[in-house]
């Protein structure tokens, strides 16, 4: 029996702004929306971005949003689930960085608080 893992990446956004954000356009390394595609990020409210993978490589891409009113606010993040290492995540709320793909590389690595 091959029961293949689900390897799956929950991401939190708080928008504390009165701005609504569309999504814009993503590039996934590997992974895709639990979904099948992202939301949109409303104003004053809390949303949850879920993607998942059944591959070893797991979950990595990037994703970014704009405003919906005139698209000069944006929101841009890195995130990475790999299976045998640890997540990844960067966000950028403004102007996106030159290369938001070499993000993904260059995102701090996530620690998971352990119990005790």
């Amino acid at each position: 029996m091959n029961a293949a893992m689900e390897n799956r990446f929950l991401i939190e956004v708080t928008n504390d702004s009165d701005h609504s954000f569309v999504f814009d356009g993503e590039w996934l390394r590997s992974g895709e929306w639990k979904s099948g595609g992202a939301p949109p990020i409303g104003p004053r409210s809390l949303t949850v971005l879920e993607l998942e993978s059944n591959h070893a490589r797991g979950v990595a891409g990037v994703f970014w949003w704009t405003d919906a009113e005139d698209h000069s606010r944006y929101l841009s993040m890195a995130a990475a689930n790999p299976r045998l290492q640890s997540p990844q995540f960067v966000c950028y709320a403004g102007e996106p960085p030159g290369n938001l793909r070499d993000e993904l590389d260059l995102a701090p690595r996530r620690t998971c608080p352990t119990s005790g």
